[in-house]
């Protein structure tokens, strides 16, 4: 039986209405934002989650998340590595249907977590990013001017008045000095997550060998791997209530540490890219914080604390 939703919004309705969705319940609207809409239902009486893009094209998009996710799939093995995979693809509505992730998130377990567990979840999930790079590594040039032009571009219609404009202004002209003897260099480049944070890998103990899923991987572009491990280092410390004992480039020297030394994950030689990929991730996500007060003192910290040069 169809269970609507509390002051469900139209398009959640209108999707309710499809046939292939017939009998399903929703049971939770988790985001309603002008590029898709994120609904927990059940499916045949399995939990799963409905996703349904709304900007550019939707179809296309469906079918590159599916496409991803196989692909994904093949190389993890979905033993103790995997993906959610699809169990339902609509292109024609922008919608697409994941199994739900067994476990846990692992941002609940790292939020609660003491320092030696954290480390170790962090290395986890290094493991699970080296096993998803594996099959197509590259060596390319790095572009470090490119990412210095998306932080540009972001800054160009100028900052909001919450942000700190002279931390912002410091930040930048540190990003421009390094920039320089970082062009061109060799880059470890790989098909990896995208959007690699904590909030989407689930992290499943209750069997053995534990299971960490993947979830929320909709593109197919071969980037930085230190591009994926700055964005999960940086969520890290934008969520740490308390400033770190130890930091390195501005994030806890544990889970640095930890990250960059998964077995075959990057090189020595890309920790100055990866240094400088957690300068791009910081400022880009600090410049994210309108409403999340917190999260921009965190973030503000980290800032500062990355402009301090670790020791050789």
């Amino acid at each position: 039986m169809r269970r609507k939703l509390p002051n469900a919004p139209d398009p959640l309705v209108a999707l309710a209405a499809l046939p292939e969705l017939a009998g399903a319940e929703f049971l939770h609207l988790h985001r309603d934002i002008a590029k898709r809409l994120v609904c927990e239902i059940r499916l045949n009486g399995r939990r799963a989650f409905l996703k349904q893009f709304h900007a550019g094209d939707p179809a296309a998009m469906v079918l590159a998340a599916a496409a991803r996710l196989h692909e994904a799939a093949g190389i993890l093995g979905q033993g103790a590595d995997g993906v959610a995979l699809p169990v339902l693809v609509l292109p024609e509505h922008g919608v697409i249907v994941t199994e739900a992730a067994p476990g846990h998130a692992l941002s609940a377990l790292l939020l609660r977590a003491r320092s030696s567990r954290r480390a170790a979840l962090v290395g986890r999930a290094g493991q699970w990013l080296e096993h998803l790079c594996r099959d197509s590594r590259e060596l390319g040039t790095f572009g470090a001017l490119y990412w210095l032009g998306t932080l540009d571009q972001r800054l160009a219609g100028g900052l909001p008045e919450w942000a700190d404009q002279a931390l912002v202004a410091a930040h930048m002209a540190r990003m421009r000095t390094e920039a320089e003897p970082l062009r061109g260099i060799s880059v470890e480049r790989a098909t990896a997550h995208g959007d690699l944070t904590p909030d989407n890998l689930f992290l499943d103990e209750s069997v053995a060998p534990s299971r960490l899923t993947g979830i929320d991987m909709h593109h197919r572009a071969s980037v930085p791997i230190t591009r994926d491990m700055a964005r999960l280092l940086v969520w890290l410390e934008s969520r740490r209530k308390r400033p770190a004992r130890e930091t390195l480039n501005g994030i806890a020297a544990t889970e640095h540490a930890a990250l960059a030394a998964t077995p075959g994950l990057i090189g020595a030689d890309q920790l100055p890219i990866l240094r400088f990929m957690i300068g791009v991730m910081a400022l880009e996500v600090y410049l994210d914080t309108a409403r999340q007060p917190l999260r921009r003192q965190a973030l503000a910290r980290c800032l500062r604390d990355w402009a301090l040069r670790p020791e050789p």
